[in-house]
């Protein structure tokens, strides 16, 4: 179920970003009205026995608030985007109906693939998590952390990163963010090496990635925090499931000029 599981995950980061994002080029302002969230918890938990169970945990943010109706349906209706895809579910039905049917279907495969004997005495399960990491009077930045496991070697977990405009509810694009896209590579190329060197000592950018003669692709997950700009490649995005996930931060002064400080924080 790995490679599925993977596909979901890059379709959910590239659509996320698709419907939130249209970028608005502009300098963000500040809403009078300040955003305000709650965080909710859709929960399902089905056993074939004792230990043995389909379980869905998704816990999420619903907005309010903010610069007005249209803008907080907008964000509230990117994060149904992240649901939708965490939990494998029908996009062409309202949430809570998919919602109930993905758990549903995941239980069915749990009772079907026990009886076949797959994957003995496992449990199969999704989970979504979800923390507001930085918010202004701007901007709001998300991280979205998941992890399933429905059958093989092992289970999948991804983070997927996002920040908001809030005026307009749409994402902050990268070329927004940077000057510079190409002198941005080798800090990324640089810092990729540098999360990994104490587990593998030694070793080159080449030896990391999945296609050595590439360069390291350009990250879709990134956003804003308060020290820089956080970046994020998941399990088999670019390097093998070995290396795990690579979490970066690129300070604002080591952008220096790459990244207007001041245009997003200020």
């Amino acid at each position: 179920m790995i490679k599925p599981v993977f596909f979901t995950c890059a379709l959910f980061s590239a659509v996320w970003l698709l419907f939130s994002c249209t970028g608005s080029g502009n300098q963000p302002t500040s809403v009078a009205t300040p955003l305000t969230f709650s965080m909710q918890e859709y929960v399902f938990k089905k056993c074939l026995r004792d230990s043995v169970c389909a379980e869905i945990n998704l816990k999420y943010p619903v907005f309010a608030g903010g610069p007005g109706a249209e803008a907080v349906k907008r964000l509230n209706d990117s994060i149904g985007v992240a649901l939708y895809f965490a939990a494998n579910a029908d996009h062409t039905l309202p949430l809570k109906m998919a919602l109930d049917s993905a758990a549903a279907q995941l239980y069915a495969t749990l009772k079907s693939d026990h009886e076949e004997g797959f994957a003995p005495g496992m449990s199969y399960t999704t989970e979504l998590t979800s923390e507001v990491i930085l918010q202004t009077a701007k901007l709001l930045s998300l991280q979205m952390d998941g992890y399933t496991f429905s059958g093989g070697a092992h289970g999948y977990y991804y983070t997927v990163l996002n920040t908001f405009d809030i005026g307009s509810a749409e994402s902050v694009l990268l070329t927004e963010l940077i000057t510079d896209t190409a002198a941005l590579r080798p800090l990324l190329e640089r810092a990729f090496v540098d999360a990994h060197a104490e587990e593998i000592a030694d070793a080159k950018l080449e030896d990391l990635l999945l296609d050595p003669e590439q360069p390291l692709p350009m990250p879709v997950n990134f956003c804003i925090v308060p020290s820089g700009i956080r970046f994020m490649y998941n399990p088999y995005e670019v390097a093998p499931y070995a290396v795990g996930q690579t979490d970066i931060v690129l300070s604002w002064e080591l952008l220096g000029r790459l990244a207007d400080r001041k245009k997003w924080l200020d």
